[in-house]
């Protein structure tokens, strides 16, 4: 029953991050092949995901596996895997380095990002000025940069 409420609330909040972006959901028909296919061969068992169109030449990926929320982006340069990490498991450095540096801001995701077989750690966050930053951290937490 826990895996099932953990699984439904993880979906509905990965479908409402993905309305939230400055995406365009779209059908996996309109997504290039190569895209499909290569989800379809590193992850042959998701049934129920969706696809965000970030720009002509970037693609989103959103599903659950095993229980766990993750996206795959991809680009013609590179494909990069992200876990989205519920607030519980992120290290306390991470929320305490924002709350320090960025007050009055609020963490809307924390994922484990791999790029090119780099993990890092991406915090999103949305300032007093509703403007959003990513937050680049290391695999242990330490900060990195600022997008």
């Amino acid at each position: 029953m826990k895996k099932i409420f953990l699984l439904v609330l993880g979906s509905v909040v990965l479908f409402s991050c993905a309305a939230k972006k400055d995406t365009k959901l779209v059908n996996e028909r309109d997504v290039p092949e190569r895209y499909v296919n290569d989800l379809k061969r590193v992850r042959p068992n998701i049934e129920k995901k969706t696809w965000e169109m970030v720009d002509s030449n970037s693609y989103n990926a959103n599903f659950v596996d095993n229980g766990t929320q993750m996206r795959i982006k991809y680009t013609k340069a590179a494909t990069e895997t992200c876990w989205i990490v519920p607030m519980e498991y992120v290290p306390s450095q991470i929320p305490e380095y924002i709350n320090k540096n960025y007050p009055n801001s609020k963490i809307t995701e924390v994922a484990i990002v791999d790029s090119r077989n780099v993990k890092t750690y991406n915090a999103i966050i949305k300032t007093k000025k509703k403007e959003k930053k990513v937050l680049e951290f290391d695999i242990n937490g330490v900060f990195k940069s600022e997008r």
